[in-house]
């Protein structure tokens, strides 16, 4: 179910019904029961009335304040790790852009190598809480990030961890930190022009059949 809700197959706000679930990865329903219980202490369900658990989703203004702070925590660990980051690491870096240069889309084999990416810089520091910070917010984002990336942002994210790479190898971490915050704030700015574009179809869409135009957040269940 988590990987579901990474993945965008519920749509932010919907239901999960625990008779549904049960049947689809036929087991009972104590599992199904137990996975929500986590799935909520992790953030991404909430309990509403009548013990119906929901989708939590992300508004824009929520997004981007969570993308503001990786920006700063990810500067951060990248100019502390830097001076820590030996060969073996730095050859493991090289390759993970070679791999991700051969991804077209972004599917689950692309959130596996960028999160090998970061993280990769990142071990050097032995912060491990902000590590792990920088991965719960990762994962909230994720889905909203491969909803709304396209192939020129994939390919301006790999050219951006190049540059952020060329940085580490020529000893320049001061450069390395303020590349990766733009590298994170761009991802920011994607998503942003996105719901924006999205937003405005749906006015013009709403507008031509004089229906009021509905609310909703990015997401929906994959077909």
């Amino acid at each position: 179910m988590r990987v579901a809700i990474y993945d965008g197959q519920f749509a932010d706000g919907e239901e999960l019904n625990q008779v549904e679930l049960a049947r689809y990865f036929k087991v009972s329903r104590v599992p199904i029961r137990e996975a929500l219980r986590r799935l909520q202490a992790e953030g991404l369900v909430s309990n509403v009335a009548h013990r119906r658990a929901v989708v939590i989703g992300l508004d824009l203004g929520e997004m981007l304040e969570l993308i503001e702070i990786r920006a700063v925590l990810e500067g951060h660990l990248v100019a502390k790790a830097g001076p820590h980051l030996d060969a073996a690491a730095l050859e493991r870096l090289n390759s993970l852009c070679d791999e991700m240069d051969r991804i077209r889309d972004y599917g689950y084999n692309w959130v596996l190598k960028n999160w090998e990416f970061h993280r990769t810089l990142y071990q050097p520091t032995e912060l491990k809480a902000a590590i792990a910070l920088v991965e719960r917010l990762n994962l909230k984002l994720e889905r909203y990030v491969r909803l709304t990336g396209d192939r020129r942002r994939l390919r301006e994210a790999a050219a951006e961890h190049r540059r952020i790479l060329k940085d580490l190898q020529r000893r320049r971490f001061d450069a390395a930190r303020v590349h990766m915050q733009e590298h994170i704030v761009r991802t920011g700015q994607q998503i942003q022009r996105y719901l924006d574009k999205a937003g405005r179809l749906r006015s013009r869409s709403s507008a031509r059949s004089g229906q009021p135009l509905a609310g909703g957040r990015a997401g929906g269940r994959a077909a």
